[in-house]
């Protein structure tokens, strides 16, 4: 066992070329370092990240390429939550974004605000008509009470309650009082 773990420390320190020599790495190191080397070395290929593109780049050439990659998609880094492209970002301003889109909300509150206002006032109006009908409809009840009650007492004039007037139905106690008064 020994044995073996001093094998495998010798053949881990063996020196090895990078296999990326080919597109120019000159790069030299021991076996064990092959994998650190490898997750950074600048002639390793790479496809572009960009979704749609699928070019091969070799990793050195990746900013450059991003510079000119046609699918390259990046957000403000700023935080305002533009899609930035090679074509809007040297047009891109945070500020004047968030301006625009500041102004857009504040203009469809003020209308959202504007549409509740209308309705509301149209909802109090309909609510003060049917506060009158309701009140209409309790004095129309209150006089028909009073008049079934006046109708009650003449029916019954034994019991010496009875006021000895009489009114037609519909007629307001105001008439019948003037009209009375008026004959006598």
């Amino acid at each position: 066992m020994f044995v073996m773990f001093k094998l495998s420390k010798s053949i881990g320190r063996l020196p090895i070329k990078c296999q990326n020599e080919q597109q120019g790495c000159t790069a030299t190191f021991p076996l064990s370092e092959q994998y650190l080397h490898t997750s950074t070395c600048p002639f390793e290929w790479l496809l572009c990240p960009q979704q749609g593109c699928g070019s091969r780049i070799l990793r050195k050439d990746a900013q450059a390429h991003a510079q000119v990659c046609e699918y390259w998609r990046q957000l403000c880094p700023m935080g305002c939550g533009t899609l930035l492209n090679h074509t809007n970002q040297a047009k891109h301003n945070c500020y004047r974004e968030l301006q625009e889109h500041y102004k857009t909300q504040r203009q469809m509150q003020r209308n959202i605000a504007s549409a509740l206002r209308r309705k509301m006032q149209r909802m109090q109006s309909r609510m003060a008509h049917m506060t009158r009908q309701i009140s209409l409809i309790c004095e129309s009840l209150e006089l028909s009470e009073n008049l079934e009650e006046e109708e009650e007492e003449e029916e019954s004039p034994g019991e010496g309650t009875s006021t000895g007037r009489s009114f037609r139905v519909g007629q307001s106690p105001i008439t019948r009082n003037s009209s009375s008064s008026s004959s006598s």
